[in-house]
């Protein structure tokens, strides 16, 4: 991800779909694979998540890579 406000829009997409599946953190790093600081760092934007992560933490939802992916409401070019 390029900037620290990406990392923070991943970070709050990733603890939404979290919370909608009523999952804890701790809950999402056992699905996953991936520990509960290393989960807690990525939804407060304060890490850059490698793509096995990515795919790890979907796995870990039961959703696709694109669920995690916040909407570019900014409308902002790529």
């Amino acid at each position: 991800m390029e900037n620290r406000t990406e990392l923070i829009r991943f970070g709050e997409q990733l603890r939404r779909v979290r919370e909608q599946q009523r999952l804890t953190v701790v809950d999402l790093a056992g699905r996953s694979n991936i520990s509960p600081t290393r989960v807690a760092k990525l939804e407060a934007g304060l890490t850059d998540p490698r793509f096995d992560v990515l795919v790890a933490l979907s796995d870990g939802l039961g959703v696709g890579l694109s669920a995690l992916i916040p909407d570019d409401e900014e409308g902002q070019a790529s």
